[in-house]
């Protein structure tokens, strides 16, 4: 996440007289009621310890630009703050994976030793490519059944060089509907990763002294936290929620606190400090502000307003007015709230609901000084914008004897909200642990109740893991007997689903079509689509529109410049997209030439599209 100020914290402690819970036990009011027999606490003290272990999580969220640990630990007052840390990522190490992956080790290690901790158990919140999250609409079946037809409408999802074996995914149900035709459809949020970098996490965690219990997404960890930090019911209330990073921000739409959508979007605080990176005029001639200035900068004087256009932001670089600062992040920023509006149109369109007028903003980039102001001036459709305050989940932080004012806690408070909420019960509605360490935990767990107690609870634990395993191979039994009824139903679940598809589409056509053709110029609506739609990889040089024929003709030529992956899946993906989208069908690649001589993967491409008007 991104870090407008230094994150080098720690916290376990609150200042007496901060409205904080306390834990201490002296502590006593008029009202409290007198000691138990201490005979009769320490024996249910035993069991309690025996039946109801309840260990410390601790939640880790390893970001672009800072990595966070939070340890909360549940009572019977809540959630009580253990401790806490985040750390800054030196630009130098954003790149270098190695020295990155040595960075958290360290700051882990040190995390467990100053927390006293023997055996530790740990959550993990993944991200980037390889991780994929869908809605799908399945057919309304049994809950033994649901399962294969959410892997079957996903394995129709997947990008095309993965396939659902080389997949771990986890799913959740949000609602269900009725399509005209009367049949019942169940909507579930679906959350999938590539099995290999799921194993490269786990052996990361183990490596680090961890004993995972969870591995999840940022988007599902968040929505943990919305009950706590939300007032009034939230059953079927639609929240929006902006997590703002170093690298990218994520919308994420939440049906209560269940996860119903999410979109990246690719601008992050990295990319407001390269805009102000850059070669400006001064009274001495032309000066570069470097990376580093331009971090500072950013931190510094945030977005300024139209009323501090000619106020003087005196910087380590030098004396600066606003309108400057705005003038060169205009271009970021603009981008940014066109992909906030697009995302929140599609969602109310796809998802038919009502028009969303609230939304709560997190992540390290939410505390750059003026955000909300210009969110509120430039998303018009909004009435209320308000920072996700994380804090809210906890009732108080343990006494450890390390002291740290409320201040601190709440600077660095947006940084862990995700780790936050990977400590907060279960640690989401999925968990993509596969099955093989669940059944480890579950070891783990009841060889730990086997150190501490009799007997008796070692017979019982054997009589445990024999029903574990049992039920293991009967699970899988019923999975085989599963599939084959699935392949049965898949010719008419096919048929549905072709059905919704096509119905959807052309709804979708329609109404834009209808938008486009009452507001702007053909060419105008072209344009903003491909302009939306076009990734940086490829420049388009030509467009050229065959009007005199029936149906109209567009033709695209351009360059394709693969930094990362190879041409051919670059420009598949880039026709996925023209497909998609309302403007364009009947997408044809007609030509595709390598350019043998270029330091990265460049080619010239030529595709054809049919316009739908």
């Amino acid at each position: 996440m991104d870090n407008p100020d230094t994150l080098e914290t720690a916290a376990t402690h609150k200042p007496e007289g901060s409205g904080w819970a306390s834990d201490s036990p002296n502590h006593k009011t008029p009202s409290q009621k007198p000691a138990p027999n201490p005979v009769l606490s320490a024996f249910l003290s035993f069991f309690k310890n025996i039946f109801v272990l309840t260990p410390s999580i601790i939640g880790l969220d390893i970001g672009t630009g800072a990595i966070k640990i939070a340890q909360l630990q549940k009572t019977a007052k809540g959630y009580l703050l253990i401790n806490y840390t985040t750390r800054t990522v030196p630009s130098s190490l954003k790149d270098n994976h190695l020295e990155k992956k040595r960075l958290v080790q360290e700051l882990v290690k040190e995390f467990i030793i100053n927390s006293r901790l023997k055996s530790v158990l740990g959550r993990l919140c993944i991200w980037g490519k390889g991780v994929f999250i869908f809605s799908l609409s399945v057919p309304s079946l049994s809950k033994n059944d649901l399962r294969g037809a959410v892997s079957m409408e996903l394995r129709k999802r997947l990008p095309f060089q993965l396939n659902l074996e080389n997949i771990v995914f986890d799913f959740f149900v949000t609602g269900q509907f009725r399509d005209e035709k009367g049949i019942t459809f169940i909507q579930v949020t679906c959350i999938a990763c590539d099995r290999t970098i799921l194993e490269e996490q786990l052996q990361f965690l183990k490596e680090m002294g961890l004993r995972p219990v969870g591995i999840n997404v940022a988007a599902d960890c968040l929505g943990n936290l919305l009950p706590y930090c939300l007032k009034g019911p939230l059953a079927e209330k639609t929240t929006a929620l902006l997590d703002m990073g170093t690298a990218s921000s994520t919308l994420n739409f939440y049906k209560g606190s269940a996860l119903r959508f999410s979109r990246e979007i690719p601008i992050g605080g990295d990319h407001l400090t390269h805009a102000l990176a850059r070669t400006i005029p001064s009274g001495s001639g032309p000066v570069t502000i470097s990376l580093d200035e331009a971090e500072k900068i950013k931190r510094q004087c945030g977005i300024p307003l139209l009323e501090e256009a000619k106020t003087e932001y005196l910087t380590d670089f030098g004396v600066l007015l606003g309108e400057q600062i705005s003038a060169m992040l205009r271009t970021t920023l603009e981008r940014l709230i066109m992909e906030i509006n697009r995302t929140f149109n599609y969602y109310t369109s796809t998802f038919n609901t009502p028009h969303i007028e609230e939304l709560y903003i997190t992540g390290g980039l939410s505390r750059l000084k003026n955000l909300n102001k210009f969110f509120l001036d430039n998303l018009k459709e909004l009435k209320k914008i308000e920072n996700l305050n994380s804090l809210k989940a906890v009732k108080g932080w343990k006494d450890t004897g390390v002291f740290r004012q409320e201040l601190v806690m709440e600077q660095a408070a947006p940084h862990l909200a995700a780790a936050f909420g990977l400590c907060l019960g279960t640690g989401g509605k999925v968990n993509l642990l596969p099955v093989k360490e669940r059944l480890e935990q579950k070891a783990f767990f009841i060889a730990t109740l086997l150190k501490i107690s009799f007997p008796l609870i070692l017979i019982l634990s054997f009589v445990y893991f024999g029903l574990v395993y049992g039920n293991t191979f009967k699970y899988k039994k019923m999975i085989d007997g599963i599939e084959a009824q699935l392949h049965k139903l898949e010719p008419s679940v096919n048929k549905a689903r072709e059905y919704l598809l096509a119905k959807s589409k052309l709804e979708q056509r329609k109404s834009l079509l209808e938008q486009a053709r009452g507001k702007q110029p053909l060419w105008w609506g072209i344009l903003k689509e491909l302009s939306n739609i076009t990734p940086e990889e490829i420049v388009l040089g030509k467009l050229a529109l065959e009007q005199l024929k029936e149906p109209k003709i567009i033709r695209l030529e351009g360059k394709i410049y693969a930094k990362y992956t190879n041409v051919n899946l670059e420009l598949t993906q880039y026709q996925i997209a023209l497909e998609d989208s309302p403007y364009f069908i009947r997408v044809q690649q007609v030509s595709c030439v390598s350019d043998m001589y270029s330091p990265i993967p460049t080619a010239d491409f030529e595709i054809v599209c049919q316009l739908t008007y």
